[in-house]
């Protein structure tokens, strides 16, 4: 049946899911200074639901996008058809105006030695990622340190810092000052987290509350639960809490007298990349399907560079106002902290043993590595609160603890089941897999050895670059690679062979 529709206009409506829309054509970039934040546009488009793909212990893309108040995503065919109707509140139309400054005021500066850290710090400074380049941000994701470009708990940290120093007073500025901020950068869900978390910090040295760091962190956890009890699920929420849990639980365990004052920073850094590379490593490898151990050595490099990335790109803007040279020297610095950011991510290309692509691990292999890291938490904390010596037996169950923690952790990495499945178990496996643009199929024939039929459409590099972007995001079934791969070709009446298809 052929149903003819008609659409009408029927005004402004509220609602309280967003849609996501991608405008096209060459139009956008000269109008993307129309488009600000709070402002009514009108623009017809072609909605649709996200698209999600239906393989088993896959992530959900479209409940994920819900929990950023996205429920279509839709396209608009050129930037001539959106129309603004209204402009936004007087906060909301300031903020947008200082955004705008200051992305020009960087690209001025920071653009001059490179356009690349240009959309690095920019995306540092005033959290606009839409120029930062696909590959590097893969590397960064590679390396363990793309949390640096993502204005998150550091950069407000950083922030707090700065005030704290500048100021001898500095607790209601502090927090009018961040609160701001947060508003500036467009908000999100890690700027709000980061933000509320350094309010009630400076809340507390207001009120002069000493209580322990944990209790602030889990009032912040708390009020965001309240505020919307699913960010419990929210792997980003799982990853900001576990990080500053792990990090406040070794603060202060290293006896000061035994660290010399020279290397005491870098230590603290060493001790706060093990320590949340400890809590995360089971989370990343069930939600990215990787594990990676590059940041425990590039965050030594990687948090102070952020730093200077991120101060030199504040200073870039005001002085932009008073003089150009200042600005481009500023923008200098910053574009020296964002280079390095970049070159010492290539650390994995030379190492690759750095980073891991696995499977999903199962529930009684979590419980088994977090039941040996909690044990060795509780022994090795009570051991270090004592200055008397502890006799050895003391210390065998944080040893055992220790133990079945890393056992835990070779098992998610090594994959046991699937080095077992490589050998053959004598039976045919057929496995069919939902890709997004129709399915495809993997085979495990009896000897072991495997093949994967792609009844996409794509033909040599383009099928194979498909391949290597749909197996990141569509599954991770403990294969990285297959024996042999089959895909159709339109401009070929039988399929095309091809063996050992590239790691994915």
């Amino acid at each position: 049946m052929l149903l003819g529709l008609e659409t009408q206009w029927i005004g402004p409506v509220q609602a309280r899911d967003g849609i996501l829309l991608t405008v096209v054509g060459v139009l956008g970039p000269g109008r993307m200074d129309e488009w600000r934040a709070g402002r009514m546009v009108r623009a017809p488009a072609i909605l649709r639901r996200p698209s999600r793909y239906l393989d088993p212990d896959v992530p959900d893309q479209e409940r994920a996008l819900l929990r950023r108040g996205i429920a279509l995503v839709g396209t608009v065919k050129s930037a001539a058809l959106v129309q603004v109707l209204a402009h936004g509140s007087v906060p909301s139309e300031l903020a947008a105006g200082v955004r705008r400054f200051a992305r020009r005021a960087i690209q001025s500066s920071v653009g001059r030695w490179s356009a690349r850290s240009a959309s690095i710090v920019t995306a540092i400074v005033i959290g606009d990622r839409t120029g930062l380049d696909a590959e590097v941000e893969r590397r960064l994701q590679e390396a363990g340190t793309y949390h640096v470009i993502a204005i998150s708990g550091g950069n407000i940290a950083i922030l707090v810092g700065l005030t704290l120093t500048l100021f001898r007073f500095a607790g209601l500025l502090g927090v009018v000052g961040l609160a701001a901020y947060g508003y500036l950068v467009g908000r999100g869900a890690s700027v709000d987290r980061a933000t509320l978390m350094a309010i009630v910090y400076l809340a507390g040295r207001i009120l002069d509350l000493r209580g322990p760091p944990l209790n602030a962190l889990a009032v912040v956890a708390a009020v965001l639960v309240v505020i919307n009890p699913f960010a419990v699920s929210d792997p980003a929420f799982l990853l900001t809490f576990g990080a500053t849990a792990a990090i406040l639980a070794v603060a202060g365990r290293l006896p000061s007298n035994q660290v010399p004052r020279v290397a005491a920073g870098a230590i603290s850094i060493l001790i706060a990349s093990a320590a949340s590379e400890a809590a995360l490593m089971p989370v990343s490898a069930m939600v990215f399907s990787r594990v990676t151990f590059a940041g425990l050595v590039l965050n030594l490099a990687a948090i102070p560079l952020m730093a200077i990335a991120q101060i030199a790109g504040m200073v870039v803007v005001p002085l932009s106002l008073l003089s150009e040279r200042l600005a481009v020297v500023a923008g200098w610095i910053a574009f020296v902290g964002a280079e390095g950011l970049v070159v010492s991510a290539r650390l994995v290309e030379i190492v690759p043993a750095l980073t891991w692509r696995v499977a999903k691990p199962s529930a009684w292999v979590l419980a088994v590595y977090y039941g040996g890291l909690v044990g060795t938490w509780l022994v090795w904390s009570g051991v270090g609160s004592r200055r008397a010596h502890v006799p050895a037996t003391r210390t065998r169950p944080g040893a055992f603890s220790a133990a079945v923690c890393l056992g835990a952790s070779i098992w998610i990495l090594a994959e046991p089941t699937r080095i077992l499945r490589a050998r053959g178990d004598g039976r045919l496996h057929v496995t069919f897999i939902d890709v997004g643009q129709g399915d495809a199929s993997f085979v495990q024939f009896p000897q072991g050895d495997t093949l994967l039929v792609d009844a996409g459409g794509l033909s040599g590099t383009r099928r194979l670059r498909h391949w290597r972007s749909r197996g990141r995001a569509a599954l991770a079934p403990g294969w990285s690679s297959a024996t042999w791969d089959v895909g159709t070709n339109p401009r070929r009446r039988r399929p095309h062979w091809r063996r050992r298809l590239p790691d994915s």
